[in-house]
C-alpha cells in the first residue's frame, strides 16, 4: 500500500513538471513568434508578418494584438472586409485599444456602413476626448439629425480648440449645411495649423471637385498621397481620380509604381484591374487579378471586377453568377448588391435590380451611386412619385450630390410639380452658380413652362459658362426659330465654329435655320456639311429628307445620290439618306437593301442599325431581326430617344411590356412634342395596368398636331379608360371579345364578373390577362385573392402569391 502511494506521488510530480514544461514551451514559442511577426511587420513585410501572427493565434487564440495587427495589416493592403473579422475580435479582446477601434470606424466606412463607424468614433471619444481623427469621423459619418447633434456637441465639448481636426470637423458640418465657402475656410486653416493635414487636403479635393476643378482635386490628392504610407486609402484615392478623370496611363503608371513598391498591395492590384477592364483588355483583367486571388481567393471587389470583366466578353450569365454568389456569401454588402443590380438592368431583369437596391439603400443610406440608379430605374418605369421622398431625405444626407437634386428635379416636374423643380434648381445654382450645366436644366424647365423670356436668360448664362455647350445652343435655336430671330441663331452657329470648326451640330443648326428661313439649297448645303462631319447626326439625315420631301425632290435627290454612289459604292451617308428617302417613298425593301448596305461596311452604324430596325418590325414582320438590330443601336447610342423609341416598341411588340415601358419612359420625356414616341409610351403603360400614367402619355400624343400611326388607337384607348365604370358585363364581353389581348378590359371584365358573384368567370378573365401580360402584377395577385376566397384553391392561391412575389419582391403589399 505505501509502495503504491509512492508510486502515485511520482507520477503526479512527473506529470505536473511535464505540463509545466509545455507551458513554458507554449510561452516560448509565442514570444518567438510574436518578435517575429513584429519585426516583418514594422518592415513592412505583411505577407510573412501574416504568417507568423497565425502561428501566434494557434499558441495563443485570445490574444489581440496579433488580432489587431493582422486587421491593420489588410485595412492598410485595401481589403476591408478581410480587415474588419480580425480588428472586430481585437476590439472584443482589447476594448480599450483606441488605435484598432479607429481603424475599425474607417473599415465600417469603407464598407458602407457608417452608423457602425459613428458608433466606433462616439466610443472613442468617450475614452479619449481629445482624438482629433475621431472627431472628424463622427461628423462624417452622422446622417441623422440626432447623430448630427451629437457631432456638434462633441466639437463644442473639445479640448484643443486651436486644432486641424476642428477645423477638419467644422469644414464637414458646414458641408452638411451647404455653405461651402465656410467649410473651405476652415479647410485652409487646417492646413495652416498642420500642413501635413491629410484629412484637410481630402477635404479640399473633395470641394473642388464639387465646383469641377479638377486640376484643384488633383493637387489635393496627390498632396494627401504624398503624406500617406505606400499601402493606404489616399494612394488608392488619388490613383482613381486619375483613373475617373481619363488620365489612364498615368493611373496605370502610378498603381504599377505601387505594386513594385508593396506587391502584397491588393487594391493596387484590383484598381489595375479595373483600369484593364476598362480598357477592354479582359484577358489582362484575369493576369493581374491573379495577384489578389493568390492572397485574397474570395476578395470581393477582384470578384466584382472578374465578373465585369466577363460581362464584358458577353458572357452575361457567368458574371452574374459571380456576383449572386458573391451576393450570398457577403449579404450586407452594399457593392455587391450594386454590382448585381448593374448586371440584373444589363439582363433586362428591372424588377430585381431594384430590389438589389433597395438593400443596398437601407445598408448604406448614403450610397450614392445606389441612390440614383434606383432613382433611375422608378422613373424610366413610370413612377415617379415614389422616388420623390427618398430622392428627398437623400437630399438632405447629401446636399453636395447635384445628381440627386437634378433627378429630384426629373421627378417633381414627372408628377407635374414644375415649380418645385424649378426652385430646386436654383437652391444647385447658389450652391455652385459657375455649374452651366444647373443654368441648362433651369432653361429646360422654363421652356416646358412657357418661360420662354427667363429660359432664354438661363440658357445664355449656361453658355456664357460653357461656349462650347451645343445642347445650350440648341434650346436657345429652338427659341428664336419661334421668334424668327434667324440672324442670332447664324451668328451664334458662327460663333461656335469660329472656336470649332468641324462641328457638326453648328452646321446642324444652321440648316435648321435656313429650312425655316426657306433657303432649302443653304440648308442642304449645311446639312450635308453636318453629315460630312459626323454621319451619326441621324437628325440631319431626316431634315435633309424633309427638304427633299418638302421640295418635291425625292426622285432627283435619288439620282445624285446614284451619282455619288457610283464614284464611291461605300460611302455610307449616301446609303443611308437613300434608305430613308426610299422609306419615304414606300419603296422598303429597297430601303432594307440600302441599310444593309451600309451595315456591311459599318456594322456599328447606329443610325442605320435603329432605321432597319424599324422596316423589319412594322414593314417586313419580322420581329426578331427587328429586337437584334434595335438592341444593338441602342448599346450604341443609349441616349438617343429615337433609338430608345425603336427599341422599346419593338420589345413591345415581343409582348416585354414592362422592359418596353423603361424605354419608352426615357425616349418620351425627351421627345415631349413627338405624338408617336408619347402613343409608344401609352400603350405601354396601359399593357402594364398603369392607367394614369397611360391616360396622361396618350392625351399628349392626340393632342399633338398632325397625324402620326397610332393616332386613332390612342383615341379609341381614350375613350375606354374614361368609360371606367360605365361599362356593363355585356359591354365589356363585347370589347374583350374585340381586343382579345387588352389587359385593361380584360381585368375590368374580371372585377365586374367577382362583383357579380361568377368567381370561375372572373379567374378566366384575371388568367387571360395574364397572358395578355405575364408581368401583370394586379392579375396575378387578383387571382391569389379569388382562389384563396371564393374557389377555395389553395394550391393555386399559393402558386399565384409566389408569382406575385416574383413580380414585385420589394412590395410591402405584396410580401
Amino acid at each position: 500500500m505505501y509502495k503504491s502511494s509512492i508510486q502515485i506521488i511520482r507520477l503526479i510530480a512527473i506529470l505536473a513538471l511535464v505540463l509545466a514544461n509545455c507551458s513554458c514551451t507554449s510561452e516560448m514559442k509565442k514570444s518567438r513568434y510574436l518578435a517575429q511577426a513584429e519585426k516583418y511587420f514594422k518592415a513592412g513585410g505583411y505577407d510573412q508578418a501574416k504568417i507568423e501572427y497565425l502561428k501566434v493565434l494557434k499558441v495563443d487564440p485570445n490574444n489581440a494584438v496579433a488580432y489587431a495587427r493582422c486587421g491593420a495589416m489588410w485595412a492598410d493592403e485595401g481589403v476591408p472586409l478581410r480587415a474588419g473579422a480580425y480588428l472586430l475580435k481585437a476590439r472584443e479582446l482589447a476594448s480599450k485599444d483606441l488605435d484598432n477601434r479607429y481603424k475599425l470606424a474607417l473599415v465600417y466606412l469603407r464598407v458602407g456602413q457608417p452608423n457602425e463607424a459613428f458608433k466606433e468614433a462616439t466610443e472613442i471619444l468617450k475614452q479619449a476626448p481629445d482624438n482629433g481623427p475621431a472627431l472628424a469621423l463622427l461628423a462624417e459619418t452622422a446622417l441623422t439629425p440626432e447623430q448630427t447633434q451629437t457631432a456638434e456637441q462633441e466639437l463644442q465639448k473639445f479640448p484643443q480648440q486651436d486644432n486641424p481636426y476642428i477645423e477638419v470637423t467644422n469644414a464637414v458640418v458646414a458641408i452638411r449645411k451647404g455653405d461651402l465657402s465656410k467649410a473651405e475656410a476652415a479647410l485652409n486653416h487646417a492646413l495652416s495649423l498642420d500642413p501635413k493635414c491629410v484629412q484637410a487636403h481630402i477635404g479640399l479635393a473633395q470641394l473642388s471637385l464639387n465646383k469641377k476643378d479638377n486640376a484643384r482635386a488633383g493637387q489635393e490628392l496627390k498632396a494627401a498621397a504624398d503624406l500617406s504610407p505606400v499601402r493606404s486609402w489616399e494612394r488608392l484615392t488619388y490613383a482613381e481620380f486619375k483613373l475617373q478623370t481619363g488620365d489612364k496611363e498615368e493611373a496605370r503608371s502610378y498603381l504599377q509604381d505601387l505594386t513594385k513598391q508593396a506587391r502584397d498591395f491588393i487594391g493596387a492590384w484590383v484598381l489595375q484591374a479595373k483600369l484593364a477592364q476598362s480598357d477592354k483588355k479582359y484577358d489582362e483583367v484575369g493576369a493581374l487579378l491573379q495577384n489578389v486571388f493568390n492572397r485574397d481567393p474570395d476578395n470581393i471587389e477582384g470578384r466584382v471586377v472578374q465578373a465585369q470583366a466577363l460581362i464584358g466578353k458577353g458572357d452575361l450569365k457567368q458574371g452574374t453568377d459571380i456576383l449572386e454568389r458573391a451576393d450570398k456569401s457577403f449579404a450586407n454588402n452594399p457593392l455587391i448588391k450594386y454590382q448585381l443590380a448593374l448586371a440584373y438592368v444589363q439582363g433586362r431583369n428591372t424588377t430585381q435590380a431594384m430590389n438589389e437596391l433597395e438593400q443596398a439603400v437601407k445598408i448604406a443610406p448614403k450610397y450614392v451611386d445606389a441612390i440614383v440608379l434606383l432613382a433611375q430605374l422608378r422613373l424610366r418605369a413610370g413612377d415617379p412619385q415614389s422616388i420623390i421622398t427618398p430622392l428627398e431625405s437623400a437630399l438632405q444626407l447629401r446636399p453636395d450630390v447635384t445628381q440627386i437634386r437634378t433627378l429630384l428635379a426629373d421627378a417633381y416636374q414627372a408628377v407635374g410639380r414644375s415649380d418645385d423643380a424649378a426652385s430646386l434648381i436654383r437652391e444647385q445654382i447658389k450652391k455652385t452658380p459657375e455649374d452651366s450645366q444647373s443654368y441648362l436644366v433651369l432653361g429646360v424647365i422654363l421652356k416646358q413652362q412657357k418661360k420662354d423670356d427667363e429660359a432664354r436668360k438661363a440658357f445664355e448664362k449656361s453658355l456664357e459658362l460653357n461656349p462650347q455647350n451645343v445642347v445650350a445652343i440648341d434650346q436657345l435655336t429652338d427659341l428664336d426659330l419661334a421668334a424668327k430671330a434667324f440672324s442670332a441663331i447664324h451668328q451664334r452657329a458662327n460663333a461656335h465654329l469660329q472656336k470649332e470648326p468641324q462641328s457638326a451640330p453648328a452646321y446642324y443648326i444652321h440648316g435648321r435655320s435656313y429650312v425655316m428661313e426657306k433657303n432649302f439649297a443653304a440648308a442642304e448645303t449645311a446639312l450635308k456639311k453636318a453629315i460630312e462631319l459626323d454621319p451619326n447626326l441621324a437628325a440631319a439625315y431626316n431634315l435633309l429628307v424633309a427638304i427633299y420631301v418638302q421640295t418635291n425632290k425625292l426622285p432627283e435627290a435619288l439620282k445624285e445620290l446614284e451619282t455619288v454612289l457610283a464614284k464611291n459604292p461605300q460611302y455610307s451617308p449616301a446609303l443611308l439618306t437613300s434608305g430613308i428617302i426610299y422609306e419615304r417613298m414606300g419603296d422598303f425593301a429597297k430601303a432594307r437593301d440600302s441599310y444593309e448596305k451600309v451595315l456591311a461596311l459599318n456594322p456599328n452604324f447606329a443610325p442605320a442599325l435603329n432605321n432597319l430596325a424599324y422596316i423589319y418590325s412594322e414593314k417586313l414582320t419580322n420581329l426578331d431581326r427587328a429586337a437584334e438590330l434595335a438592341r444593338k443601336a441602342h448599346e450604341l447610342a443609349q441616349a438617343e430617344p429615337s433609338v430608345q423609341d425603336t427599341f422599346g416598341w419593338v420589345l413591345y411588340r415581343q409582348g416585354k411590356y414592362q422592359e418596353a415601358a423603361e424605354l419608352l419612359e426615357q425616349s418620351a420625356s425627351k421627345s415631349p412634342d413627338k405624338g408617336e414616341i408619347q402613343f409608344h409610351l401609352g400603350m405601354a403603360n396601359y399593357m402594364m395596368g398603369r392607367l394614369d400614367e397611360a391616360r396622361a402619355a396618350l392625351q399628349k400624343a392626340v393632342s399633338v398636331p398632325g397625324d402620326f400611326p397610332g393616332k386613332d388607337e390612342a383615341k379609341s384607348r381614350l375613350v375606354l379608360l374614361s368609360q371606367a365604370g360605365n361599362l356593363s358585363i355585356p359591354d365589356l364581353e363585347k370589347f374583350a371579345k374585340e381586343k382579345s389581348n387588352d389587359p385593361v378590359t380584360l381585368m375590368r371584365l374580371g372585377a365586374a364578373y367577382a362583383k357579380a358573384g361568377t368567381a370561375d368567370k372572373a379567374a378566366q378573365a384575371y388568367e387571360k390577362a395574364l397572358q395578355a401580360n405575364p408581368k401583370l402584377l394586379q392579375a396575378a395577385l387578383s387571382l391569389a385573392q379569388l382562389n384563396a376566397g371564393p374557389l377555395k384553391n389553395n394550391a393555386k392561391a399559393l402558386e399565384y402569391a409566389k408569382r406575385a412575389r416574383e413580380l414585385a419582391p420589394a412590395d410591402a403589399h405584396v410580401t
